[in-house]
């Protein structure tokens, strides 16, 4: 009889373990097969909605995780911060998610855009994620930098919206004129933009940004020896190989000036994140 309720105790036990395993595992749900699924078009940031939800699912920035049922949260107001366009391959036809986060920024994700409802009056206000103040300020030192430059609106949100649109770092240069058009840049200003890059997956790079992250490298440390180094190329030249050429931050005195940054309370859940930093400069008329 001993033997019997050990072996029932032991086997209730089991079972009630496999049962938290299988609902701790069901809440996040990886599938390959279902990124594969797609091919991303274009991933851009965009304007801040609300909006709710109460059919499909979140997902990863690739569709690889699958979140929790949106009816779970149907109560959650979601603000949106970004959109990205897949070909579904199966289907053989295009689908919009967008990027949406809730208040306090604790839950974000990716949803397809016609699940989601605009909240016909807004119930709370548009919220400001505190990465967007950190990173504003890191790219304030950043223009520091470089003595005698002018701020430019337009260059900062092209590198801004290039943090966004290269996360995947697959297609740099197709990212980069898509995000170089929707600024509005003529194609004669285009040939003029120069971008410095902290983007760096060597070996000796990552050796850098390691030391970068572990305190042993200060930011102009780090961006001189990651980015000024190596250069600072025109994109929209494709057979421009000034890149490696090093430059100096005096040498663009009198130019505009653009400047992005990842800091590590980024809450964008971003591929190619922390600490990237961007600068554009186009020469002042």
């Amino acid at each position: 009889m001993k033997r019997f309720i050990q072996g029932t105790l032991a086997l209730s036990l089991g079972l009630g373990l496999w049962l938290a395993t299988t609902t701790t595992a069901s809440a996040n749900q990886y599938s390959a097969r279902r990124g594969n699924s797609v091919r991303l078009i274009w991933r851009k940031p965009m304007g801040q909605h609300q909006f709710t939800a109460n059919r499909g699912y979140r997902y990863s920035r690739h569709l690889t995780v699958r979140y929790e049922r949106n009816a779970s949260v149907s109560a959650t107001t979601w603000f949106t911060d970004a959109h990205e366009k897949f070909y579904q391959k199966n289907r053989h036809n295009y689908a919009i998610y967008y990027h949406v986060r809730n208040g306090n920024g604790k839950m974000q994700g990716w949803i397809w855009r016609g699940y989601l409802k605009p909240v016909p009056k807004p119930v709370a206000p548009k919220v400001t994620p505190a990465y967007v103040k950190t990173e504003a300020a890191q790219s304030q030192k950043i223009t520091k930098f470089f003595p005698g430059v002018k701020t430019d609106k337009r260059l900062t949100r092209l590198v801004q919206d290039f943090v966004v649109a290269n996360d995947d770092g697959e297609t740099y240069q197709e990212n980069w004129e898509s995000c170089v058009e929707s600024n509005g840049f003529s194609p004669k200003e285009a040939q003029q933009i120069h971008l410095i890059s902290s983007m760096d997956g060597s070996v000796d790079g990552n050796t850098l940004t390691s030391a970068y992250k572990a305190g042993k490298l200060t930011l102009k440390d780090y961006f001189s020896r990651i980015a000024m180094s190596k250069g600072a190329p025109i994109p929209s030249k494709e057979d421009d190989y000034s890149r490696s050429v090093p430059v100096t931050y005096t040498q663009f005195k009198g130019w505009h000036i653009g400047v992005a940054t990842v800091t590590p309370n980024d809450t964008r859940n971003l591929e190619i994140g922390y600490p990237i930093i961007y600068v554009a400069l186009i020469p002042g008329k």
